[in-house]
């Protein structure tokens, strides 16, 4: 099985998907969902079947609530639906382990937007869990440091773009200040490459850490290259059993 030529293929038929809703399609909307689909039919087809795909908005237990994400991928088993009409969900965070942010066109202006969004789903809260009965407390080391509750990471996925360059420097502008896990994690750039995170040893990764560097990739396959860095990080994704009620409030029964 040759995995570089189908995931070719699959990107062929991405870039054609997106062409014609864009030829055939008037209203920015109807455009926007289109794309959304494109991304998310290939998710749902190539991820593992615990990862469920959502769009919608994200929520914790203490009424913060995230703007209209495009795609979430939450656990599968384990994540109860708050809220659903038509493709919108409303989802506790606490199931939350990604979220995808989708462009058509990643100018500066439309990157800002998507660090934006980022912010309001990575501000929120993950508590709403049962107590571990073991003595033994697993943790996670994600952004160069231990989270006892798997992070939520952020992604963006653009068919087109300004050069990488000028995306990369946008990007780098935008995330001055910000620590290194509130930061959108990884671009990629169907028609011309990924932006993502370069080790200190010269390894790729999804996640930034503290010593990483945020890196351009002029790869040819750019598709496959964000598919493998974002499932290191989602093949090993993992959350403790939820609990509902620190999101009842004061209802009494």
């Amino acid at each position: 099985m040759n995995i570089e030529q189908i995931f070719n293929e699959i990107s062929i038929q991405m870039r054609s998907d997106f062409e014609r809703s864009r030829n055939a399609l008037s209203h920015a909307g109807l455009k926007g969902a289109s794309n959304e689909d494109v991304v998310k039919s290939f998710l749902k087809q190539y991820l593992p079947r615990n990862l469920e795909i959502s769009s919608g908005m994200v929520v914790d237990s203490k009424g913060g609530i995230s703007r209209q994400m495009d795609i979430i991928i939450h656990d599968a088993a384990k994540t109860p639906i708050f809220f659903q009409s038509a493709e919108t969900r409303v989802i506790p965070v606490e199931c939350v382990y990604a979220v995808i942010e989708v462009k058509a066109f990643l100018d500066k202006s439309e990157l800002e937007k998507s660090f934006e969004n980022m912010k309001s789903v990575k501000s929120l809260e993950k508590v709403a869990f049962f107590d571990p009965k073991s003595v033994i407390v697993r943790s996670h080391k994600l952004y160069g440091k231990d989270w006892r509750h798997w992070p939520i990471s952020h992604f963006v996925f653009a068919f087109d773009s300004p050069n990488l360059e000028s995306v990369h420097s946008n990007l780098k502008q935008i995330e001055i200040g910000h620590e290194v896990h509130k930061r959108i994690d990884t671009v990629c750039i169907l028609n011309k490459g990924v932006i993502l995170n370069q080790t200190a040893e010269g390894n790729f990764t999804a996640l930034p850490e503290p010593q990483s560097r945020l890196v351009v990739s002029h790869t040819q396959k750019p598709l496959l290259f964000f598919y493998t860095v974002i499932s290191m990080v989602l093949n090993q994704a993992e959350m403790s059993s939820f609990n509902i009620q620190p999101y009842l409030g004061e209802i009494r029964f």
